[in-house]
């Protein structure tokens, strides 16, 4: 019983040193995807807030 405990903890230690690597390279993948679409989200939620401001102000 020991023996299985000690042995599933170092298990655990290897599975997160081996996935450390993949999900900071998933991470950068990601990163690298987004970048370039950053600028446009935040205009779009820029024109999303103005356009809703506008309209309300001319319903009242």
């Amino acid at each position: 019983m020991g023996m299985y405990y000690r042995r599933s903890i170092w298990t655990r230690i290897l599975a997160i040193l081996i996935a450390i690597p993949i999900v900071a390279y998933l991470a950068n993948l990601t990163y690298r995807w987004l970048v370039p679409f950053l600028p446009l989200v935040g205009g779009a939620i820029l024109v999303i807030v103005f356009v809703g401001l506008f309209i309300r102000r001319r319903r009242y």
